[in-house]
């Protein structure tokens, strides 16, 4: 499991990759201090009342009536990904500098959520069932199951997306790049919304007598 530093340092390295891939015609490109990783305002990122409403819901449905997201999940992260890829395509030529924002912004969500699930996307009552299948993906090599992206949902990505404000303030990206930034996380985040009825589960599982004793132990 990744420490918090090395999360930081994972951020950084995809913003600044994301940045260069903004400000790739023009030398305005910052360099990131990654000293100051904790002392940067964080960017608005608006989250609209039905997400925050499935947020409230999926914390209760966890914390409060102690129930699980059933895994693998029916419609993984890289689903969503992909399909959101997808929908996005008719409307950005393939080989222009807007679809490879695009392409960076979904594969640094991607490597994050993978990196990242395990260490604050986590409520405690969920880290036995993390454990479970942290297992399956260290003995399955190539088949079956790979990651978080192909096990987990909408649920934790919605986490992710609530927990970004913060996280990406940690970059003294230039200007220009934290508005384009901002404005994918605003794109995607309002697609998410608005098929959240297809992405997210509506039934969590009720988890055996013995796994509440396991998970009083993670």
């Amino acid at each position: 499991m990744l420490s918090l530093p090395l999360l930081a340092k994972l951020l950084i390295t995809w913003l600044r990759r994301l940045a260069q891939l903004i400000n790739r015609d023009t030398n305005e490109l910052h360099d990131t201090q990654e000293d100051n990783f904790h002392s940067r305002p964080s960017i608005k990122l608006p989250m609209p009342d039905a997400l925050k409403g499935l947020l409230v819901d999926d914390w209760e449905n966890v914390t409060k009536n102690q129930q699980l997201v059933p895994l693998p999940h029916p419609h993984p992260v890289n689903e969503i990904f992909e399909k959101y890829l997808e929908y996005e395509r008719p409307h950005r030529p393939v080989d222009s500098a807007s679809w490879d924002v695009l392409e960076e912004t979904v594969a640094g969500l991607r490597e994050y959520f993978d990196k990242c699930l395990g260490r604050i996307l986590l409520y405690r009552f969920e880290r036995a069932q993390y454990h479970d299948f942290h297992e399956q993906w260290n003995t399955n090599g190539d088949q079956g199951l790979k990651g978080p992206c192909d096990t987990y949902g909408a649920e934790h990505l919605a986490r992710l997306l609530a927990s970004l404000p913060e996280l990406v303030a940690q970059t003294n990206m230039d200007q220009q790049s934290v508005n384009r930034l901002r404005e994918e996380l605003i794109k995607f985040t309002t697609w998410f919304t608005k098929n959240a009825p297809t992405y997210f589960v509506r039934d969590y599982e009720t988890p055996s007598q013995e796994y509440c004793e396991k998970a009083k132990n993670h």
